[in-house]
């Protein structure tokens, strides 16, 4: 049975097209063989996985999954490509680890730490 991938896209920031572009590029590169690929945006309080241009279903917050007439899709891995907000500052990261769902990147607290310069700069000094 094929593993459903996530590719998450998207985000709160002014780069939100180059996650998008970012993710179409990473699903050209999963093999279809061994996946099911999928891009899932996320723009403010938008969260939807698009299956073509004019077929796009929201995604349920509550486990992370979506579903078309009666079927319900859940994802195994979510591979994270969003700049900024909420990609890079751990938000997503705790999401996932909530959902006990593997993703790309790294922890809650890198990423939150990591994504403040200031503060990370402060840890970094002792």
């Amino acid at each position: 049975m094929k593993k459903n991938i996530a590719i998450v896209a998207g985000g709160n920031s002014s780069e939100v097209h180059v996650s998008l572009r970012s993710a179409a590029g990473i699903k050209s590169f999963i093999d279809a063989e061994k996946y099911n690929c999928f891009i899932v945006t996320i723009v403010g309080q938008v969260w939807q996985v698009e299956l073509s241009e004019s077929e796009k279903y929201p995604i349920d917050r509550n486990d992370f999954s979506f579903t078309v007439g009666s079927k319900k899709t859940v994802f195994d891995f979510a591979y994270i490509t969003i700049h900024g907000t909420p990609g890079e500052n751990g938000i997503l990261q705790g999401y996932f680890e909530l959902l006990n769902i593997p993703y790309s990147t790294c922890n809650v607290l890198v990423s939150a730490l990591t994504f403040n310069k200031f503060t990370c700069n402060q840890y970094l000094k002792g």
